[in-house]
C-alpha cells in the first residue's frame, strides 16, 4: 500500500469529505526529462572525431580532429543558444586521429585529452578560465603499444581521470583535486579489443567502452572507475552491457559520448558492413531517476544522423547538446510540470496485475488545450501523474505514486462544449509497446530470475524494485531467451510463471512481491465505512492438481477441494528445474497462482488513495455475514466526475483469494 496520513485515512472513511484529484502532466520520457532535439547549426567542417562539454559558466566547449590531416581545433561559445554562431575554431596542434580525443569541464576548469602523432604519448591540456584558454600539453603516459582510444572526465574540485586503451586493456591516469597526476594503472577487467572510450564525472568517473569481447562479439559496455564517491578510488566496477552483436554479423560499435542529463545519456555508432551498409548513431538513455551507479540502460534508439564518428554529447546550464564538427543540436530542459487539476472534468483510472490504463477529460472551452496552446507534453508519450485524495483538516491531501503515459489525445468540439480526452497506459502498457530489437540470452547459472527480470524491464524504461520478493526470485538462475520481436509483456509473464511472485506498478517502477497466504490486511473495510456495494462469489480455481517435470525431477501439488469443485490439472515442463526442492516450490506456486486468479467478488467504496493491486484487505459486513474476511485486491477501478448532480467519486475493488 502507498503511504497515507491519518487525516487522509479518516477522510476516505467519511461520508462528507470533499473529493480531491490532483493531476500533473510531465514532459518526461518514462521518468526522465524528455530531450526534444532541434538542429541549430549546419557547417562545412569535415566529419571526424568530436567532443563537447559545458563549462561552469554555461559556455559550450567543442573540440574536433580533421581525420585527413590530424589538425586539432577547439571552440568556445560563451552564451550558446539556437541563434549562436558555431563556425569559429582555434587551431591547437596536430594529433593522432584514431584514438579520438576527450574533453571535460567543471567550474572554471576544463581538460582536453589526446594522443600525440606517434600514437603512444597520451597528453592533456588544462584550462583554468572555463575553456577560454588552455595551457601547453603535458604527457601523462607513454603507452606500451599503439593507443586505440582516449577520453577524460573531471569533477568540480578538479579531481580528474584520463583513460586510454592499448589493445583490449584500459589504463587510467588520475588525480585528486588539483594535485599531481599519478602513474598509469591497468584496469581489472577484460576485453579483446577497445576501439573507443567516452567518460563523464558524477560522483565517480563513469566510462563507456566499445570493442569486442573474448568471443569476438562486438558491443558497448559501461563501467565506473572509482574516485571515492560511490566506489573506492582506483577500483573498476564490472562491465555492464549496453548493446551487443554476435561475432560474424558484420556489426561493430563505436562510442562517442556520455553525460548525465537528468538520467545518464550515452551515444554510440552502430556500423553494419553487409548489404545496405550504414553507420547509424544511437542514443542509449538510462532508466528514469537512476544514476550511473545503478548501471541501468534502456534499449538504444536509432537517431537521425549517420557518421562513423558518431556525435558528442554535453549537458549543463539547463540544456543538452549534440554535436559533430559541422552540426549542433540543442535540447532545452523541459518546463516544470503542468498542473491539470482544476481543468479535470472526468477521470477513470484502471489498475490490474498485468494491465493499467487511464482516461482523462479536460475542459477546453477557452481553447487552453488547443493544438497551438497545449503544453508540449499533452501528446503521445507525455507522462500523467494522477493522485487521488480528499480535502482534509490538514488541507488538500493525496497519495502519489501512479503514472501513465499518453497514447492518444482526442479534441471534441460540440455545441456549448469543448473538451480534450486523453488516453494513457501504465508501465504494463510500456512493456506491451516494447518489442525486442534483437535476441537477448541469459545462460543457466548466470543471473537470478530477479536480475533477468530487471534486464527485460529496463529495456522498456522500467526499473524493477523488490518490495518483498520471494527467495526463489533470488536463487533461481534460469536459462532464458527473449526472441527478436517478442513483446515485453510476453517475456515478463514467462519469467513470472517460473516464480511465486507478482509485479505491481508504481509510476515507472515495477515492485516485485510474493503474495503470501498469511499477508496481514493493509486496510480494513467495515460497516462504519461508506460501503456502497459488496458482492461476494465463489468458484473453482483453474487448477486443482499440478505436476512439474524438470531435469530428472518430478513434483506434484494437490488441492483436493479445488479438484472436487472442478479444478483441472496443470502441467509444467521446465529444464531449468534440476533440484527437487525447486520443483516442489514451482508446483506449489502454480497451484497458488491458480487460486489467486479466482474472482471472489467486488467492493465499491469511496476511493482509498493508498490502496494498490496485490494488497491484502479485510472486510466486515453484517449484511454479508463477513467478520474480518480477508481478500486480495486484484484490480482497482477509480472513477471521478467533477461537481453538480453528476458528481462521482468511487472505487470498485476487484477481490480475489488472499
Amino acid at each position: 500500500m502507498r503511504g497515507i496520513t491519518p487525516t487522509l485515512d479518516a477522510a476516505r472513511r467519511s461520508r462528507s469529505a470533499k473529493p480531491y484529484l490532483h493531476v500533473q502532466l510531465h514532459d518526461h520520457d518514462v521518468g526522465s526529462l524528455r530531450l526534444r532535439w532541434r538542429r541549430v547549426h549546419t557547417g562545412v567542417e569535415p566529419d571526424g572525431p568530436c567532443a563537447a562539454a559545458v563549462a561552469g559558466d554555461g559556455a559550450l566547449l567543442r573540440v574536433r580532429i580533421d581525420p585527413s590531416t590530424g589538425a586539432f581545433t577547439r571552440q568556445r561559445i560563451a552564451s550558446p543558444g539556437p541563434d549562436s554562431g558555431f563556425s569559429a575554431w582555434t587551431a591547437v596542434a596536430t594529433v593522432a586521429t584514431g584514438p579520438r580525443l576527450g574533453l571535460a569541464a567543471s567550474g572554471t576548469r576544463a581538460i582536453i585529452a589526446s594522443v600525440r602523432t606517434d600514437g603512444r604519448r597520451v597528453e592533456v591540456r588544462e584550462s583554468t578560465d572555463g575553456g577560454a584558454t588552455f595551457g601547453t600539453s603535458s604527457v601523462l603516459a607513454v603507452a606500451s603499444g599503439p593507443v586505440t582510444a582516449v577520453a577524460c572526465s573531471m569533477g568540480s574540485d578538479g579531481t580528474a581521470a584520463v583513460v586510454y586503451a592499448v589493445g583490449g586493456t584500459v589504463y587510467a591516469v588520475r588525480r585528486f583535486g588539483t594535485t599531481r597526476w599519478r602513474s598509469a594503472a591497468a584496469w581489472s577487467r577484460s576485453l579483446a579489443t577497445v576501439n573507443a572510450l567516452a567518460a563523464t564525472f558524477s560522483a565517480d568517473h563513469n566510462v563507456l567502452i566499445s570493442g569486442t569481447d573474448a568471443a569476438g562479439n562486438a558491443g558497448v559496455w559501461s563501467t565506473i572507475y572509482g574516485a571515492g564517491g560511490a566506489y573506492p578510488p582506483g577500483r573498476w566496477r564490472p562491465l555492464v552491457e549496453v548493446v551487443s552483436a554476435a561475432s560474424g554479423t558484420r556489426t561493430t560499435y563505436r562510442v562517442s559520448g556520455t553525460v548525465l542529463a537528468d538520467a545518464p545519456q550515452s551515444v554510440f555508432v552502430e556500423s553494419y558492413a553487409g548489404g545496405g551498409a550504414y553507420d547509424r548513431v544511437h542514443l542509449a538513455p538510462g532508466v528514469g531517476r537512476t544514476a550511473y551507479t545503478d548501471q541501468l540502460w534502456r534499449d538504444p534508439r536509432p537517431w537521425r544522423h549517420e557518421s562513423p564518428h558518431g556525435l558528442a554529447i554535453a549537458a549543463g546550464n539547463g540544456a543538452a547538446w549534440l554535436a559533430s564538427p559541422s552540426a549542433v543540436w540543442h535540447a532545452p530542459y523541459p518546463a516544470p510540470a503542468a498542473d491539470l487539476t482544476d481543468d479535470v472534468l472526468e477521470a477513470t483510472v484502471i489498475e490490474g496485475l498485468h494491465r493499467g490504463r487511464m482516461r482523462l477529460v479536460l475542459r477546453n472551452d477557452d481553447g487552453r488545450y488547443g493544438p497551438a496552446d497545449a503544453p508540449a507534453a499533452l501528446a503521445a508519450g507525455g507522462e500523467l501523474r494522477p493522485a487521488p485524495g480528499y480535502v482534509t483538516s490538514a488541507g488538500e491531501e493525496r497519495s502519489e505514486g501512479r503514472a501513465f503515459w499518453i497514447t492518444a489525445v482526442r479534441r471534441r468540439y460540440e455545441p456549448g462544449r469543448s473538451t480534450v480526452e486523453v488516453e494513457a497506459v501504465d508501465g504494463w502498457g510500456l512493456l506491451e509497446a516494447w518489442t525486442a530489437p534483437r535476441q537477448f540470452v541469459w545462460a543457466a547459472g548466470g543471473l537470478s530470475a530477479a536480475r533477468v527480470l530487471t534486464g527485460v524491464m529496463q529495456s522498456a524504461g522500467i526499473r524493477l524494485a523488490g518490495g518483498r520478493p520471494s527467495r526463489e526470485s533470488d536463487t533461481l538462475q534460469p536459462a532464458f531467451t527473449v526472441r527478436a520481436g517478442e513483446r515485453g509483456t510476453t517475456a515478463v509473464r514467462r519469467l513470472l510463471d517460473m516464480l511465486p511472485d507478482e509485479v505491481t506498478m508504481r509510476d515507472h517502477v515495477a515492485v516485485l512481491f510474493e503474495p503470501r497466504a498469511d499477508d496481514a490486511p493493509v486496510s480494513v473495510f467495515d460497516d462504519d465505512d461508506p460501503l456502497l456495494r459488496l458482492a461476494v462469489e465463489s468458484g473453482a480455481p483453474a487448477a486443482g492438481w499440478t505436476r512439474v517435470f524438470g531435469a530428472g525431477v518430478l513434483a506434484e501439488a494437490v488441492d483436493e477441494l479445488a479438484l472436487a469443485e472442478g479444478g483441472a490439472a496443470s502441467i509444467v515442463v521446465d529444464e531449468n528445474i534440476a533440484a527437487q526442492p525447486r520443483a516442489d516450490v514451482r508446483a506449489g506456486a502454480v497451484l497458488r497462482r491458480s487460486k489467486l486468479a479466482l474472482a471472489r467478488g467486488e467492493l465499491v467504496v469511496r476511493p482509498h488513495p493508498g490502496l494498490e493491486v496485490g494488497d491484502a484487505i479485510a472486510v466486515t459486513s453484517k449484511r454479508a455475514s463477513l467478520d474480518g474476511a480477508r481478500f486480495r485486491v486484484s484490480g482497482l477501478h477509480t472513477r471521478y466526475v467533477r461537481g453538480g448532480r453528476r458528481a462521482v467519486y468511487e472505487q470498485r475493488i476487484a477481490l480475489s483469494d488472499v
